[in-house]
């Protein structure tokens, strides 16, 4: 082979070899970035999302308590109330309370 040619293909492969190197640089970059966006879209974002809804969910849970403990409280003085309420059905009809 001449000298010519052996310069041409000595030039082509050392191109050949830095166009290879920066591909696989870019790849590896590439994977570590959509490593990070899939850690952010499933990590970060949720965690920001509750941090954002916990307040709201805690006020309604709050107030699903209060009212729980509202129903509770009528449930308990209805009872005591209907049995109170059996005993005057009673004195008017004519029968003795107990």
């Amino acid at each position: 082979m001449d000298e010519q040619k052996l310069d041409e293909i000595y030039t082509l492969t050392k191109d050949n070899n830095r166009m290879l190197r920066a591909m696989r640089r870019d790849a590896f970059v590439g994977g570590v970035v959509k490593f990070i966006i899939w850690v952010i879209m499933f990590v970060v974002l949720p965690y920001i999302a509750w941090l954002f809804i916990q307040p709201y969910l805690q006020g309604a849970v709050d107030s699903y308590q209060k009212v729980q403990k509202t129903a509770d409280a009528v449930n308990a003085s209805a009872g005591t109330n209907a049995s109170q309420l059996q005993e005057l059905f009673k004195v008017f009809q004519g029968e003795k309370a107990q």
